[in-house]
């Protein structure tokens, strides 16, 4: 088990603002009021090592955009998923459930197979290390990175699932947990999500925890100390878990909940450079090059 200290941010060249995570783009539309054009799927082509990048829940690509540029520039052919019910509306989400979620994830595992890829990785964020951690439980994959990783919900969502059930359809987003500023407001997603999807959360949560002692895929396991929507406990029952041998786990000590966006983005980048080098990345450039 090792705890990080902080890398210079690896970023060769950061996409300007606008085109990122940078800053907000002008005119874009208020949180929860549909998507900027930075938050699409997006594919990054490049070399014959590949990886599939899955945001959190109730957000979009966009949280994983920069993570998408950094991979290219390392010459890493990357995909970014829109998950199934995201990037629309909530009354859209309110109809998918986690499996639709999930056929997100294969076909962005899918498309990487076409492509040619020879190595595949995945790299989540929050929901989407769940996620992640399911595609390792049924798709042969090289390696995996997973950012606050759900695997357990708070108790008090879980409550308000109990208490509310089909009375209330909606439970409001309080605050986009990023500390840096600029991203913070940049963020987008709902500021709404259906009760229902919460419960379906649920129940993948239950799946995924149930296949942690199978799944032998390499791990990145790193989570964010001020993280206030995943606790700390989640990251560490994935890791005592994990029938992977080789896997680590690393404290992010800046940034919060959403930390592909956040002050520890470099150190998150280059310890994922590491990794997919470590586990047998083919063509893939230095940080030096």
């Amino acid at each position: 088990m090792a705890a990080s200290d902080s890398y210079a941010n690896p970023l060769p060249n950061p996409p300007p603002v606008g085109e990122g995570v940078n800053g907000p783009l002008p005119n874009s539309p208020p949180l929860g009021e549909g998507v900027s054009p930075i938050d699409q799927p997006f594919f990054n082509p490049a070399g014959p090592t590949g990886m599939l990048l899955l945001h959190g829940f109730s957000s979009g690509p966009a949280q994983m955009r920069e993570f998408g540029h950094f991979l290219a520039a390392v010459n890493v052919t990357n995909v970014g998923v829109m998950l199934a019910g995201h990037g629309t509306s909530p009354e859209d989400m309110r109809y998918t459930t986690w499996p639709d979620w999930y056929a997100s994830v294969e076909r962005g595992y899918q498309q990487l197979r076409e492509y040619g890829c020879q190595r595949i990785l995945v790299a989540g964020l929050s929901l989407g290390g769940t996620l992640a951690l399911h595609l390792a439980a049924h798709q042969p994959l090289d390696g995996m990175v997973i950012i606050n990783t759900p695997i357990y919900l708070p108790q008090f969502i879980k409550g308000a699932i109990s208490l509310f059930g089909g009375a209330i359809p909606y439970l409001n987003k309080v605050f986009s947990d990023v500390r840096e500023p600029v991203a913070r407001v940049a963020q987008r997603g709902y500021s709404r999500t259906p009760v229902e999807c919460y419960s379906s959360v649920v129940d993948l949560l239950a799946v995924v925890r149930s296949e942690l002692p199978r799944i032998t895929t390499p791990a990145l396991i790193m989570y964010s100390r001020n993280d206030h929507v995943v606790m700390t406990p989640n990251s560490h029952h994935i890791y005592a878990n994990l029938g992977s041998h080789d896997k680590h786990l690393i404290v992010l000590h800046r940034g919060y909940h959403v930390a592909t966006v956040d002050y520890d983005k470099g150190d998150i980048f280059a310890r994922s450079h590491d990794f997919i080098v470590k586990h047998g990345g083919l063509g893939v450039k230095s940080l030096t090059d």
